[in-house]
């Protein structure tokens, strides 16, 4: 592999570069939704029969 050393191991690199991305963009959208529900969550009416 030391021939294609060159392009394999960057190309690992940008792959891991671009999951570790997928994941944080995951979980800030993830925190950004959470919080609109506790938002749209917080408007609504409360039943009084609701335990």
């Amino acid at each position: 592999m030391t021939k294609h050393a060159g392009y394999v191991w960057p190309s690992y690199g940008i792959a891991a570069l671009v999951l570790v991305g997928l994941v944080v963009l995951s979980l800030r959208a993830l925190k950004r939704t959470r919080a609109e529900l506790e938002r749209i969550e917080a408007q609504m009416p409360r039943d009084k029969d609701e335990a």
